[in-house]
């Protein structure tokens, strides 16, 4: 194994040390060879330094993540030490799948084991970036929505897993077994693990998507590639240039006739951008797809499968609807669109 140098074990003492036992003096020793207004300088400059520190110290060694100890049902420890996974190593854990938790802002991975004879849970804790974020993992993974009752969050389960999100945290608690004898065990599990995290709040970028016709478990956010691939294919790489920070949302509706469409909307920091984003769609845009109609507003389209597909940009907001099954009459046809950022409700002051 190899060996920490002085200078890390130094910054491991430091971090460890609570903040109210820290003394001035121990910075401002160069101070106390100094007299008068240089003195004082030092230590404005010392303290500055200090304060910086703490600001740009990584989020992580601030993390509110306490893990559930033993006994939390009865007879149930902890069976292995706490594991934990960066941005530089999730890909050690999750083989094939880091891709999309990166992309929505995967921050700190927490793997707990916990065993009572032969029967073991397993506790994942993701912190993520942001609410958002957290948000975006779960409605990929959570898949139709089954909540346990008596969890005070959002969250879908069965006997082999409890897939959970709490404000920025992910959550999944596996069964390795299966058997529906150990659900009690995950609730209270899940349970005790939530009492430690901060409380919801309310995230307001799922309300762009008009409820009307809304089709229940089907609302998804973007952030990136990953996440549209399922979706649908516009074209490669950041097609609808995101770049791992802007948001969209996706939602399923269904039409007069019965028929099924998705709709997504991507609400950009500016019209700037909104635009650039277009235009880069559109030059860019899948060759098995064929652009029909355009204009500075936007375009309709057809896809391989026969499909109707329509962008339209108003303001910041970018609305792309695909699956129609009839052509739009014109790209300002009388769709709803979302409203814009500066009347969102979610915005308002």
């Amino acid at each position: 194994m190899r060996k920490k140098s002085r200078s890390q074990i130094t910054r491991a003492k430091f971090l460890t040390i609570p903040f109210s036992q820290i003394s001035l003096n121990r910075f401002l020793l160069p101070a106390r060879l100094l007299n008068g207004r240089k003195r004082a300088l030092a230590v404005a400059f010392t303290l500055i330094f200090i304060i910086l520190g703490l600001i740009i110290l990584p989020r992580a060694l601030f993390s509110e993540v306490i893990l559930p100890g033993d006994e939390f049902y009865p007879g149930w420890k902890k069976s292995d030490r706490l594991i934990t996974f960066t941005r530089a190593d999730l890909y050690n854990y999750i083989d094939g799948g880091a891709e999309l938790f990166l992309e929505f802002g995967f921050e700190k991975l927490y793997v707990q084991r916990y065993r009572l004879g032969e029967s073991e849970l397993s506790l994942e804790i993701y912190e993520m970036e942001s609410p958002e974020s957290a948000l975006g993992v779960y409605l990929v993974k959570c898949g139709k929505e089954t909540p346990v009752e008596g969890l005070e969050a959002r969250n879908s389960g069965e006997e082999s897993q409890f897939t959970i999100v709490r404000e920025r945290y992910f959550i999944h608690i596996n069964n390795f077994e299966g058997g529906r004898e150990l659900l009690p065990v995950m609730r209270a599990l899940a349970a005790e693990t939530l009492k430690n995290l901060p409380t919801d709040r309310a995230i307001s970028l799922l309300d762009y998507l008009p409820r009307e016709n809304l089709i229940r478990n089907s609302e998804r956010l973007i952030r990136g590639p990953y996440a549209l691939q399922p979706i649908f294919t516009f074209g490669e790489g950041d097609i609808l240039q995101l770049e791992g920070k802007v948001f969209g949302v996706v939602g399923s509706y269904r039409d007069e006739a019965g028929g099924i469409f998705t709709r997504i909307i991507i609400p950009y920091p500016d019209e700037q951008r909104a635009r650039k984003a277009m235009e880069h769609l559109q030059q860019n845009f899948d060759p098995y797809h064929k652009i029909i109609e355009s204009s500075p507003s936007g375009f309709i389209f057809i896809d391989y499968q026969q499909k109707y597909g329509l962008v339209k940009l108003k303001g910041q907001v970018m609305e792309i609807l695909i699956n129609l099954d009839r052509k739009p009459e014109n790209i300002l046809e009388a769709r709803r669109l979302p409203l814009t950022v500066q009347d969102h409700p979610g915005r308002r002051k």
